[in-house]
């Protein structure tokens, strides 16, 4: 194990230390403690109840009320990239996420049909 100038076995590096009144945790990064799965269910259910709210309320509400569950849509999703991100350290589980929280919102929505949606997701594969 080479550490710095020091090369030797690890025995001996922890030793170089510890007879110099050194601790080795001080000098070694650790990494946070994994995020809770519950933190990955729960804005899975907003989005999933936002999402049905849209699909069944979308053209017998007020403009207000719409937004209101575009918001709580588009929150959950975001909530549920950022807590992917977190949990996996993942760049493209995290992308496929947010892509396909953003997607969904937009086919219960009604803004683009599934076929859309399809293609868009195609689209970004080609590229």
């Amino acid at each position: 194990m080479k550490l710095g100038l020091f090369d030797g076995s690890v025995e001996e590096v922890c030793n170089l230390l510890e007879n110099n009144g050194l601790r080795l945790e001080d000098y070694i990064e650790k990494l946070p403690a994994h995020l809770k799965t519950r933190f990955l269910i729960a804005p899975a259910v907003i989005l999933s109840i936002a999402l049905l709210l849209l699909a069944l309320l979308s053209g017998c509400c007020s403009r207000t009320v719409l937004n209101l569950i575009y918001l709580l849509g588009f929150g959950g999703g975001t909530w549920l990239t950022v807590s992917t991100q977190l949990k996996f350290r993942n760049t493209i589980a995290t992308f496929v996420v947010a892509i396909g929280a953003l997607l969904m919102v937009l086919v219960a929505s009604g803004v683009f049909s599934p076929k859309e949606a399809a293609e868009f997701i195609k689209d970004i594969r080609g590229k």
